[in-house]
């Protein structure tokens, strides 16, 4: 079962390479692995395991007669079964190259549905990895508390506001506010004009005054999204939307709340000094609106300043209930969302420059490496369920399409024949290609 999930990703810094060798590593390990552990389950014996392409470099073999190696390439990773003639599975050995003992746990002799349970279980185990990863993480990060207490303010904010952690927000501008949101949204309003703030501060209640402007500057892009997908970073500095001025993230977000849902948005950015233009297609996402609060589907792109505008709320554990419906929520999410967008790009309703190659994915994990631990094991946790859909895809050469050749053996009732999977091999494994090139073009030109 080969995972091409990759081509060689060239230049860049080692601060890229490393972590974007590390986030492939884990994926396409875990993919290989699924199929190998069901494989065993079912029966069907492997010859080689390995983690990347090319000359081994290393490499042992289990006492099962399994050959674990790792590889000089590292795109992807395959495991051979006993009876493939290569590591694709595109067709099967002649039974007569075989010991009997081979035929008897050969994976073309092994029965349709363990065939097709192991040839699932790649992706289905990224899917896992992904379901576990997100709900790990909101167990030990918890949620965010909507009472109306300051947790804490980002360094950013130092001498300009006069709050405090623990500070509990009575009202704002003589407004009262009984949660966290009503707090940021009566602050982003004010848009940069000094407010009087109510607060309770050690038992007692003070006065103070606030002159907070959510500056436009993006502080985190989340990936999959579409700002993510169209290029843009963390550090880029919005000054227009559909050629509106912004001066202000709460400008942002009242432009974006606007848009009609499947129109285009383009955003005007500075980038070291250089104006940059980006066209592409929001998501429609429940939140809440920017003035009301009301939480609606409203139109999305996916970035945000420091925290909440670098006053962020306290935090509250999280059950483990609903950190697996949080794990398994976020995992949908990325697969309807991924699903909606091919959708768009066969319709021409998409814009086809926001396909990210892997230079892109390589940029993406140097970034979320320096942010931190929890940011690059989110960002595993994503590649992971990508790599995971798009082997799903009925295309040869893909897990999706071996799956697609079973479901015609079991509806023709006799294995489709060796020269019709070569031909269809050939065929995916050019679309593939091109798929990747196109991206790795759109790579070149973010650059």
């Amino acid at each position: 079962m080969e995972l091409l999930s990759a081509v060689p990703f060239v230049g860049g810094a080692l601060g890229a390479i490393v972590p974007f060798l590390v986030v492939l590593g884990i994926v396409v390990f875990v993919h290989e692995y699924g199929h190998y552990i069901v494989g065993r389950w079912c029966g069907i014996d492997a010859e080689v395991f390995s983690v990347g392409f090319g000359p081994k470099l290393v490499g042992w073999t289990d006492r099962r007669g399994t050959h674990w190696q790792i590889a000089a390439l590292p795109l992807g990773g395959y495991v051979r079964f006993v009876g493939d003639m290569d590591p694709a599975s595109a067709g099967k050995a002649d039974d007569g190259d075989l010991t009997p003992e081979q035929r008897k746990h050969a994976f073309h002799n092994a029965r349709l549905w363990r065939r097709a349970a192991t040839v699932a279980a790649g992706p289905m185990f990224n899917f896992i990895l992904s379901f576990v990863i997100f709900a790990a993480l909101a167990l030990a990060v918890g949620r965010a508390s909507n009472a109306p207490v300051i947790g804490e303010l980002r360094p950013e904010l130092a001498g300009q506001v006069d709050l405090r952690p623990g500070d509990r927000i009575l009202a704002v501008a003589g407004q009262p506010v009984e949660t966290f949101g009503e707090i940021i949204a009566a602050f982003v309003r004010a848009n940069g004009a000094e407010v009087e703030v109510e607060v309770e501060r050690d038992g007692e209640k003070l006065a103070v005054p606030v002159s907070y402007r959510l500056a436009s500057r993006i502080d985190y892009v989340n990936p999959g999204m579409p700002a993510s997908r169209a290029g843009l970073v963390a550090g880029d500095v919005i000054v227009a939307i559909d050629g509106q001025p912004v001066a202000s993230f709460y400008d942002l977000q009242l432009v974006t709340a606007a848009k009609p849902a499947g129109q285009e948005i383009v955003i005007d950015v500075t980038r070291d000094g250089e104006l940059m233009t980006f066209r592409f297609m929001p998501d429609m996402v429940e939140r809440p609106h920017p003035v009301t609060g009301e939480t609606q589907p409203l139109p999305t792109i996916g970035i945000r300043a420091i925290g909440l505008g670098g006053i962020d709320p306290t935090l509250e554990p999280r059950g483990l209930g609903e950190a697996l419906e949080s794990g398994f929520a976020q995992t949908t999410r990325i697969v309807t969302g991924t699903i909606n967008y091919v959708g768009d790009l066969i319709f021409a309703n998409a814009d086809p420059g926001q396909l990210g190659g892997p230079i892109r994915i390589a940029q993406i994990s140097g970034e979320k490496a320096e942010e931190g631990l929890m940011s690059f094991v989110y960002l595993i946790a994503i590649i992971s369920t990508s790599i995971g859909l798009l082997n799903l895809f009925p295309i040869p050469v893909l897990d999706g399409g071996h799956l697609m050749f079973y479901a015609a053996e079991a509806l023709r009732g006799r294995p489709v024949g060796n020269a019709a999977i070569r031909v269809g091999t050939m065929i995916g494994l050019s679309l593939v290609l091109l798929l990747m090139v196109f991206a790795t073009y759109n790579d070149l030109a973010r650059l």
